[in-house]
């Protein structure tokens, strides 16, 4: 049996995200999951396969296909995958690990969690369970929060954070 897809988003950042990277290649290796990355300018392994950037009908593509979806902390990659009905494992760039200027991706996927618009995974272990809870339950999201309410209570959470 093929294990079940997942679609990672690194995002078009400059910093590199190679600890994702390795948690990725790590489960994959154990035969739980198949990865397809966009990986932006973090190099991707040779054991993982995906594209630098994806346009938006290849990127509407795969997350129609994918069992279930991880993004960095980025808003529009996690509105992206709720609008294709995934619930989203976000793995929050860290600026310790040289993964970002800041920690605004941090705070930001915690508000998130909190709110219920997305799980977040802070370390290998709680990316397996998320990912296997994911494909366990079924991923999408019902009809209803895939079209405009959604979005639009994210863009308002979004612009009431940018505005404090």
């Amino acid at each position: 049996m093929t294990p079940p897809l997942v679609a990672i988003f690194l995002g078009t950042d400059h910093h590199r995200f190679d600890r994702l990277l390795a948690w990725a290649g790590d489960l994959q290796e154990q035969g739980r999951f198949t990865f397809h990355v966009q990986h932006g300018s973090t190099p991707l392994p040779s054991y993982l396969s995906g594209a630098p950037l994806l346009g938006p009908e290849p990127m509407a593509e795969l997350l129609d296909r994918a069992a279930a979806v991880v993004t960095h902390g980025g808003p529009g990659t996690i509105m992206d995958a709720r609008e294709h009905g995934h619930l989203p494992v976000v793995v929050p760039r860290d600026p310790r690990h040289g993964e970002h200027v800041d920690d605004h991706q941090l705070r930001f996927a915690r508000f998130l969690g909190r709110t219920g618009l997305v799980v977040t995974a802070y370390d290998e272990e709680e990316l397996a369970t998320r990912l296997s809870l994911a494909v366990l339950t079924g991923h999408h999201l019902p009809v209803a929060h895939r079209v405009s309410p959604t979005l639009a209570r994210f863009e308002a959470l979004v612009e009431n954070l940018v505005h404090r």
